[in-house]
C-alpha cells in the first residue's frame, strides 16, 4: 500500500529501534497503516512481531499481567484508547523489557489516562495531510479539500457508495452519539447547544456530554458554544444519508424561533405538506430577499405543489421570482414574474411582479426592457424609483429627474425607495464631480442597507459608485471596495458583473495594474450579449493599453471592435473613453485632422451623456492631442471646462488640471509640479506623460541636462508599466532635440522564470500553489475555465515546468 505525505513518520519509525513509541491522531489519519508498514519492515528484518488485540470490553492479553515471552521482539498494540487500565500499567513494564513497543490511539479520547505513558515514551502526532499530499492522493477531485486532509476520507472519494461508507464510519466512531452527530450535520453551521437540544429532545447537559465525546474523537470542533463538524465531507455525507430526520429538524427549529433560512434548509427537498406551505407563507418575503440555493428550491417545490388559483400561490410565486432574481437566475425570474402577471392578482402583488420584471431589465442593463415592464403603474413608489434608474441608464436625465420626484413622495414610508433614491443622488453628485458629497450620501445609503433594507442590487450599486469615486480621487482603496463587491456581482451576474468588471478594469488601469485590467476586460468580453452593452468602453480601454505598450496592430483591432459594438445602457457614461481611444490612435498614426475632430466632438458635448465630467475624465489625453496638433484654443477651452468640473477634494484631478494648464501655457514649472503631484498620488502614467512633456519643453528651450533628468524620470514610470510604445515614442521625440537616455534603459520583462509572469499569470500560479483546480481558480478569480487554462499553459511554458505540481513546489512569493 502506498502511503502519502508521511515520509517523516515512516523515517522516525524506521530509525527507532527500541522503547515505547506512541502514535496519536484523530480517526482516519493513518495510524494503523503506519503500524502495518513498520510491522512489514520488522518481519523483513527477521524480527518476531507480537500483536496485542483489544477486545470490545477493553481487555487485552496484557490485562492479567505480562506474558512470559521468550523473544518479545516488536510488540504492536493498536486502538490503545480502548484498552483497560490494567493494560496501560502493563505497558509501563513492557516498555523496559521489549526492544520496541508500538502503540496507536485516538488523540482526543480521555487523554489524561495516557499522560504517564506519554511521559516515558516517544510521542508522535499525525496531522492532516498537506496540500501536496492531498493532490498526490486525490488529484483534482472537487471534494478533495472537503476531506480536511484525512487519508481515510480521501481514499473513499471515488467510491460510488461514498456517502454510505462515510456515514457508517462516522456513526460507528460516534457511538453512542451517532444520532447527535447526524443532527449536527443537518443543522446550518455553526450549530448551538440549544439547537441540538431542541431537535434531539436531550437536555443541554446531555448534549454537552455527547459533544465532548465527539470532540475527543476529532469529529466536531467547538468554540464559544458554536459547534462545527471538522470535515465538510463528513457533514455533507451525513446530511445526505439522514434526510429522513430533516422534517423533525425543521419543525423543531421553527418552534424555537430559529432563523427562517435554517428551517428552509431543512425543508428543501422534502415532500411538501400543508404545514410547510403555512410556514413558508409567513416567511417567504424575508427568505426571498437573501436567498440560498435551498430557499430557491423550497419555493419552487411549493409553487409547483399548489393548485392553480390557490390563494397562497400568488404571493409565493412573487417571492420565488424575487429569489430567482437575487440568485442571478434572470431568465427563470422573468418567466415566473410574467406568469404571475397573466393571472388576476391584487394591485400590490401586480406591482411587486412588475418590479421584479423591471429589475431583471436593470440587471441586463437594458433600459427599454425596464420601462416596458413597469407598465401603467410606473409612477408608484418602488416602480418610480426603478424608472428613475432606467432613464438614467438610457441617458435621459430629464426623465430620471421626473421619476425621482414621483418616487420621493413615498420615500419616507418605504425604506427600499429611500435607499434607491440615496444611491441615485450619489450618482448625481458623482456626475457633477462633487465627490465628497457623493461619499457622504453613500454612507447614509450603506447604513440603511445594513440595518433596514435587504436589496443586493442597491448594495452593489452603492459599492460600484463608491469604487468609482475613490478611483477619481486616486484613492488606492478603490480596488479593495470593488473586491468586496465581487461576490455579490458574481451572484447577480449579467450586466451587474459586466459593469463591475468595467469599473475594476478602469481602476486597475489608473493604478498602473495593466495586466490586471486586461484580464478583467478579457473576462468581461467572454460574457454574452456583448458584455451587456459594456463591450464598447472595454474595447476602448484595451486599445489604450495596447497603444501605450506599442502594439498598434492590436490597438487598431480593439478600436475596430469598439466602433462596431453597440453603446447602450450604462455604457453611455463611459463613451468618452471610447472616443478618446479613437483619437489617440489617430494621433499616433499621424492623422491629426481626425484626432482633432474627435477631440472637438468631445469638447462640444457630442459624446455620451455630457455634463462636463466626460471631458474632465479624459482631459489629460485630449488636451495633449490638441496641443500637439497646434490647436491651443481648443485645448484652452477643454481646460476651462475642466476647471469648472474639477473637485477640490481630489488630488488626482488637481494634478491633471495642473498638467493640462502647463501643456496649454508651455509652462515647464507647471508640468514638473504636475509630474510630482501625480506620481505622489499613484498615477504613474499621468506622471510619466507630464515628465515627458516637461522634458520636451526643456529640450526645446536649450536646457538638455534638465530635459534629460525629466526624461529619465518619465522613462522610469513608463518602464514600471511596461509601456514600451510610450518609451519608444518619447525616446524618438527627445532624440530629435539631442537628448538621449544614456546608460539607463528600460528593464524589459524577461521571457523565462518567475519574473516573466504577468500579474494575471502570477495570480493564477499563486492559486495553483494553494492546490486549487482550474475550476476553483476560475471561481476564485471569477473568470472562465478556458481563460485559466490559457494562463496555466503560459505559466508552465515560462517557468519551464511540465506539471502543476512543479509550479506549487517551486512557487516564489513576490517581495
Amino acid at each position: 500500500m502506498r502511503i502519502f505525505g508521511r515520509d517523516e513518520s515512516l523515517r522516525l519509525l524506521a530509525e527507532t529501534r527500541g522503547g515505547l513509541v506512541l502514535l496519536r491522531a484523530d480517526p482516519g489519519m493513518g495510524v494503523s497503516t503506519l503500524l502495518e508498514a513498520r510491522v512489514a519492515a520488522a518481519r523483513a528484518d527477521g524480527l518476531p512481531v507480537r500483536r496485542i488485540p483489544v477486545l470490545p470490553t477493553g481487555r487485552t492479553p496484557l490485562s492479567g499481567g505480562l506474558p512470559d515471552w521468550p523473544e518479545p521482539g516488536v510488540v504492536v498494540l493498536d486502538d490503545l484508547h480502548r484498552a483497560d487500565d490494567a493494560t496501560l500499567l502493563a505497558l509501563h513494564e513492557l516498555a523496559d523489557r521489549a526492544p520496541l513497543v508500538l502503540t496507536g490511539r485516538h488523540r482526543g479520547v480521555t487523554p489524561a489516562r495516557f499522560a504517564a505513558l506519554d511521559r516515558i515514551g516517544l510521542v508522535h502526532d499525525l496531522e492532516a495531510l498537506d496540500a501536496d499530499a492531498v493532490r498526490a492522493m486525490a488529484g483534482d477531485h472537487p471534494l478533495a479539500e472537503a476531506a480536511g486532509g484525512n487519508p481515510w476520507l480521501l481514499s473513499r472519494l471515488a467510491a460510488p457508495d461514498r456517502a454510505e461508507q462515510v456515514t457508517a464510519w462516522a456513526t460507528e466512531l460516534a457511538w453512542p452519539d451517532g444520532t447527535l452527530l447526524r443532527y449536527a450535520a443537518l443543522l446550518p453551521e455553526p450549530v448551538t447547544v440549544d439547537e441540538l437540544a431542541a431537535v434531539t429532545e436531550l437536555t443541554a447537559a446531555e448534549v454537552l456530554t455527547g459533544l465532548g465525546r465527539l470532540r475527543g474523537l476529532g469529529l466536531v470542533t467547538e468554540r464559544a458554544g458554536q459547534v462545527r463538524l471538522r470535515q465538510p465531507l463528513v457533514r455533507a455525507d451525513l446530511a445526505t444519508t439522514s434526510a429522513g430526520l430533516r422534517g423533525q429538524v425543521a419543525r423543531a427549529l421553527a418552534r424555537r424561533g430559529s432563523a427562517p433560512v435554517a428551517v428552509a434548509e431543512a425543508l428543501a427537498g422534502l415532500p411538501v405538506t400543508t404545514w410547510t406551505v403555512s410556514w413558508l407563507i409567513r416567511h417567504a418575503d424575508q427568505l426571498a430577499a437573501r436567498p440560498t440555493p435551498a430557499v430557491v428550491e423550497l419555493l419552487r417545490e411549493v409553487v409547483a405543489w399548489l393548485p392553480p388559483g390557490a390563494a397562497k400561490l400568488h404571493p409565493l410565486r412573487a417571492a420565488l421570482a424575487e429569489a430567482l432574481l437575487w440568485s442571478g437566475q434572470l431568465a427563470e425570474a422573468r418567466r415566473v414574474a410574467s406568469a404571475g402577471l397573466v393571472t388576476r392578482v391584487a394591485l400590490p402583488l401586480r406591482q411587486r411582479l412588475r418590479a421584479t420584471l423591471a429589475r431583471v431589465g436593470l440587471a441586463e442593463l437594458d433600459p427599454a426592457a425596464v420601462l416596458a415592464a413597469l407598465g401603467p403603474e410606473r409612477r408608484d413608489g418602488q416602480l418610480a424609483a426603478i424608472e428613475a434608474f432606467a432613464c438614467l441608464l438610457a441617458g435621459d436625465l430629464a426623465g430620471a429627474g421626473a421619476a425621482f420626484q414621483h418616487a420621493e413622495s413615498t420615500a419616507a414610508e418605504d425604506p427600499v425607495v429611500a435607499v434607491a433614491l440615496l444611491n441615485f443622488q450619489a450618482i448625481g453628485r458623482l456626475l457633477t464631480r462633487d465627490l465628497a458629497g457623493a461619499l457622504e450620501i453613500l454612507e447614509q445609503a450603506e447604513a440603511s442597507l445594513d440595518i433596514e433594507v435587504a436589496d443586493p442590487a442597491q448594495w452593489l450599486l452603492g459599492r460600484l459608485v463608491r469604487g468609482t469615486v475613490e478611483d477619481l480621487r486616486q484613492d488606492p482603496s478603490a480596488l479593495a471596495t470593488l473586491a468586496a463587491a465581487r461576490p455579490v456581482a458574481a451572484t447577480l451576474g449579467a450586466g451587474y458583473l459586466a459593469w463591475h468588471r468595467t469599473a475594476w478594469a478602469l481602476a486597475a488601469f489608473n493604478q498602473g495594474r495593466w495586466d490586471e485590467a486586461l484580464a478583467e476586460i478579457e473576462a468581461a468580453l467572454t460574457m454574452p450579449e456583448e458584455a451587456y452593452g459594456m463591450a464598447r468602453p472595454l474595447h476602448g480601454l484595451a486599445a489604450i493599453i495596447h497603444m501605450h505598450r506599442g502594439d498598434l496592430p492590436e490597438a487598431r483591432e480593439q478600436v475596430r471592435r469598439c466602433e462596431q459594438a453597440e453603446c447602450r445602457g450604462v455604457a453611455v457614461f463611459y463613451e468618452h473613453n471610447s472616443v478618446t481611444a479613437r483619437a489617440m490612435l489617430a494621433d499616433l498614426e499621424g492623422d491629426s485632422e481626425l484626432a482633432l475632430q474627435l477631440v472637438r466632438t468631445l469638447a462640444e458635448g457630442g459624446v455620451g451623456v455630457h455634463h462636463g465630467h466626460a471631458v474632465t475624465g479624459v482631459g489629460a489625453r485630449v488636451v495633449r492631442i490638441a496641443v500637439n496638433a497646434g490647436d491651443k484654443e481648443l485645448a484652452a477651452r477643454i481646460v476651462a471646462t475642466m476647471q469648472r468640473w474639477t473637485s477640490d477634494d481630489s488630488v488626482g484631478q488637481r494634478g491633471v488640471l495642473l498638467y493640462c494648464q502647463g501643456m496649454v501655457d508651455g509652462d515647464v514649472d507647471l508640468l514638473l509640479a504636475a509630474a510630482k503631484e501625480l506620481a505622489d498620488g499613484g498615477s504613474a502614467i499621468a506622471a510619466a506623460r507630464a515628465g515627458e512633456d516637461a522634458a520636451r519643453v526643456l529640450a526645446a528651450s536649450g536646457e538638455p541636462e534638465a530635459a534629460r533628468a525629466a526624461y529619465q524620470e518619465a522613462i522610469a514610470h513608463y518602464t514600471g508599466l511596461a509601456a514600451t510604445g510610450d518609451i519608444n515614442r518619447a525616446t524618438a521625440a527627445l532624440r530629435a532635440h539631442g537628448v538621449r537616455r544614456g546608460a539607463t534603459g528600460p528593464r524589459r520583462r524577461p521571457k523565462h522564470g518567475w519574473a516573466a509572469l504577468t500579474d494575471a499569470e502570477y495570480r493564477v500560479a499563486a492559486l495553483l500553489a494553494e492546490g486549487l483546480s482550474n475550476r476553483e481558480v476560475a471561481d476564485r478569480l471569477v473568470i472562465s475555465v478556458r481563460t485559466v487554462h490559457s494562463h496555466v499553459s503560459r505559466v508552465l511554458a515560462k517557468l519551464g515546468y511540465a506539471t502543476r505540481v512543479e509550479v506549487a513546489l517551486g512557487f516564489k512569493p513576490r517581495d
